[in-house]
């Protein structure tokens, strides 16, 4: 795969700056070495305007026209004429350090070569006389260079298959170090990326570089796969449990509603009236549980997709929970409840007589009846159950459930609201759904609130909610 990478990077790279070289060469090949005027500079017509200027008068000699003087003061050059010996006539505008009155034919060749001015000659004919004019031009507009060199040497220095040659080895060069620092990271990237498609969710050290905070991303993601991989494991685990226990939960009750059922019409052996009357309602005590079984099943299923509406209306939360709870004390097992030992106890404490909130009565009495319910069925001994609420001028209400049972382990708590999770510690493990806590937790949830479960300093568990009231509502 790296290679793959390398490869494909490296031929971009590659093709790209050949493709710029290219260009590059067909620019010069067109607007910089072509045949023009570019690197050519023709002086002639400079020369003909100085010849054009000059003037020879019989009692002063030869003048130069002041406007042209002025001319070449302004371009920053000069000119000087010489006669036929060579000798100086005249000068005007700005002469470099490297003119002389007189010169010979190497010291004219010398002037080509100075570097303080671009020298030019030409001739001129003034009254049948010959005369040579030297035009002399600021270096830093008219510049000439002079090259000395071996032809067959350079020649052979600018062979073209070894100029080719050399920058397609350095291209290449170029882009296997440029190729090589992106395919590491890449090719590591990609690896982490493959191993997490096939369910490897370990993760490593970002290396440092552009791509560390992708790494780091992907390390997070891993980590948050590798914990969704577990809680979908443990979840299941826990609702392959739930369905055999729920399938043990209505077979046990339909299996003895059958048999009932077969005793009452058994033609043979005829009841007396009090007997049919009690298996009559033994099978209505157990198609009840199974009703309530499959209505928490279809509660459960519609609150976790939020299809039920609620139905609010505001209420006095006091008067709602004291009313659940005496509801709950004088339930009896005939409404398929949990069945309430004498021996438990609830109190109800409270900070204020009213707390107005816009609740969902039913919903929010069967969430509390879970709660309580739960604390009941979790232990066998008597349980003292304490629900204290708690309004506070902040719009907020807290409601504790708090019971003095024998508690569940730490590492029970954060599932203790999970579907179909029934914690280790129920007293009758074989029955009821296991969908209980997490009803509850949905129904509070939907009216906005929060729910948390931790142990009770008095050893049992501990239920907090906590619901906001609207602006409107008020305490008293």
């Amino acid at each position: 795969m790296r290679l793959k990478i390398m490869l494909h990077y490296a031929l971009s790279f590659f093709f790209t700056c050949l493709f710029i070289v290219i260009v590059n060469i067909l620019y010069m090949r067109s607007s910089v070495y072509q045949d023009n005027q570019l690197y050519r500079y023709d002086p002639q017509p400079q020369l003909d305007a100085i010849t054009s200027a000059l003037d020879a008068d019989p009692g002063s000699g030869i003048r130069l026209a002041a406007e042209y003087t002025e001319y070449l003061q302004k371009q920053g050059g000069g000119m000087q004429l010489l006669d036929s010996a060579m000798t100086e006539v005249l000068r005007a505008g700005k002469l470099p350090a490297s003119v002389s009155a007189s010169y010979s034919a190497s010291r004219l060749l010398e002037l080509y070569g100075a570097a303080d001015a671009t020298t030019f000659a030409g001739p001129a004919t003034i009254n049948g006389n010959d005369y040579t004019i030297l035009l002399f031009l600021d270096p830093s507009r008219v510049r000439r260079t002079l090259y000395t060199y071996n032809v067959a040497q350079v020649s052979a220095a600018y062979n073209l298959l070894w100029l080719v040659g050399m920058n397609v080895l350095l291209l290449l060069l170029v882009s296997f170090m440029y190729t090589y620092s992106i395919s590491r990271p890449v090719q590591r990237i990609t690896g982490r990326i493959l191993a997490l498609a096939r369910g490897r969710y370990e993760g490593g050290d970002p290396a440092k570089g552009i791509y560390a905070a992708v790494e780091e991303a992907m390390n997070q993601l891993a980590s948050q796969l590798d914990a969704s991989r577990q809680e979908r494991e443990l979840a299941d685990a826990a609702r392959e449990e739930w369905i055999a226990n729920l399938s043990h939960d209505i077979k046990t009750p339909l299996t003895s509603m059958m048999g009932y059922a077969e005793l009452l019409g058994d033609s043979d052996h005829s009841l007396p009236p009090d007997e049919q009357a009690r298996y009559r309602d033994l099978i209505l005590d157990k198609g009840r549980y199974i009703k309530t079984l499959l209505a928490d099943l279809n509660l459960a299923t519609r609150l976790k997709h939020r299809q039920i509406p609620l139905k609010l209306e505001p209420v006095n939360v006091v008067e709602v929970i004291k009313k659940e709870l005496i509801d709950i004390l004088n339930s009896s097992a005939a409404d398929g409840s949990a069945v309430v030992s004498s021996r438990h106890s609830i109190a109800f404490t409270h900070n204020r007589d009213y707390a107005g909130l816009q609740l969902d009565r039913r919903l929010f009495g069967r969430a509390l009846a879970n709660l309580v319910h739960n604390a009941f069925v979790h232990n066998s001994e008597p349980v003292a159950l304490l629900v204290h609420l708690e309004a506070a001028e902040d719009r907020q209400i807290q409601i504790s459930i708090d019971d003095n049972g024998k508690g569940l382990a730490p590492e029970e708590l954060p599932r203790i609201f999970s579907r179909y999770y029934r914690g280790t510690n129920t007293a009758n493990s074989s029955e009821g759904s296991g969908l209980g806590m997490a009803i509850a937790k949905d129904i509070i949830e939907a009216h906005g609130g929060h729910i948390s479960a931790q142990l009770s300093p008095r050893g049992g568990l501990a239920i907090h909610i906590l619901l906001r009231r609207p602006d409107h509502e008020t305490v008293s």
